[in-house]
């Protein structure tokens, strides 16, 4: 009897790591195919990201070959204009004089409607939301008082976070933005202006919107700077000077 049991138990045995080994054989099988199956995946994905690369690089080629025709046209076409109007100005030197007078009209005009790019000295406002428990934030009027003070200083150029203030900019609440150019801008708020760097910083200093930013525990700073850039209107030109009328 006990050999039996002996027997039976060493059977016993064998069919367990018998049992044992066709699992681990079934997931080594499991594993190796799903490995097999996102390696061809992945192979697949890396074929199609690198057509979609192939693509890509094609289509920046044939711009810059496009860019660089519409250069040399524009290049040629400065050329001829040269040409024509060193000709004209020996040829007929009367209307030579008045094209070049509506031509430095049309370069004020751009310039007040700020259609052109201004660079010099200035100063740079900064100004955002208060961080206490009771946050005072930045309206749009207040935005709104200091171009105004900007403005009557004697800037000649503005811009907020960017947007080039002009004749028809509004400058408007949105929600927990303020819309200016119809561009949404949010807090900090980056205020530049060109001018005479003392006479605005005095003016903004002196103002009763620079009281009021104080007095509502605003964070605010306000430096000169010798040169600050302020890039043209970008928006709709056509919109733009259709408003001046």
């Amino acid at each position: 009897m006990a050999a039996e049991r002996a027997k039976k138990a060493k059977i016993d045995r064998r069919l367990y790591y018998a049992a044992l080994l066709i699992i681990f054989v079934a997931i080594g099988a499991i594993v190796t195919s799903k490995i097999i199956t996102t390696r061809r995946a992945a192979n697949a994905k890396s074929s199609e990201n690198k057509a979609l690369i192939e693509q890509y690089q094609k289509e920046a080629e044939e711009l810059g070959a496009e860019v660089e025709s519409i250069r040399a046209d524009l290049k040629s076409i400065e050329s001829r204009y040269r040409t024509v109007l060193a000709d004209l100005k020996e040829t007929d030197r009367e209307f030579y004089n008045l094209l070049n007078m509506y031509t430095k009209d049309l370069e004020t005009l751009r310039f007040r409607a700020g259609l052109t790019t201004v660079a010099g000295s200035g100063i740079i406002i900064k100004l955002d939301d208060s961080g206490l428990v009771q946050r005072a934030l930045v309206h749009d009027t207040y935005l709104t008082e200091i171009l105004n003070v900007l403005k009557e200083a004697g800037a000649q150029a503005i811009s907020i976070n960017g947007e080039r203030i002009v004749p028809t900019s509004e400058v408007l609440c949105l929600g927990p933005s303020i819309r200016v150019n119809g561009v949404r801008l949010f807090a900090p708020y980056r205020i530049s202006a060109v001018g005479d760097a003392d006479t605005l910083l005095k003016a903004y200093q002196e103002s009763r919107i620079y009281a009021t930013i104080v007095t509502q525990n605003l964070l605010y700073d306000v430096q000169k700077s010798d040169r600050i850039v302020i890039g043209s209107f970008t928006g709709n030109q056509e919109k733009l000077i259709s408003n001046l009328h």
